[in-house]
């Protein structure tokens, strides 16, 4: 669920023309390898809580500074950016929720 949050994130920074391509996403917004995206398809694996904190991390930062501005479409980029580091902040709350919320682990 959470590689589909990321894709998710990579493909509205495109559609919005902040990213160009995944190689961009990858290094700039995660902070990882340029092929990490692809890395975790071929592998069925979830991200990192690393790639998805930065990613939050990132969004946030440019959420902010968008929310100050005087232009009414920079404001609502601001919003849209907040909503998506929402999102990968919720992914991380799950990955992490799913890793200690065991019967072996609340010992029961």
């Amino acid at each position: 669920m959470s590689r589909q949050i990321l894709e998710q994130v990579r493909d509205e920074l495109a559609s919005c023309g902040v990213i160009s391509s995944n190689r961009e996403f990858c290094v700039s917004w995660l902070a990882k390898d340029e092929g990490y995206m692809r890395g975790l398809r071929f592998r069925d694996l979830p991200p990192s809580a690393d790639a998805l904190a930065t990613c939050a991390s990132k969004l946030g930062y440019y959420a902010r500074h968008l929310a100050k501005s005087s232009k009414r479409e920079q404001r609502e980029t601001s919003n849209h950016l907040y909503r998506l580091q929402r999102l990968c902040q919720q992914a991380m709350e799950d990955q992490a929720r799913a890793k200690w919320m065991t019967a072996e682990r609340m010992g029961l």
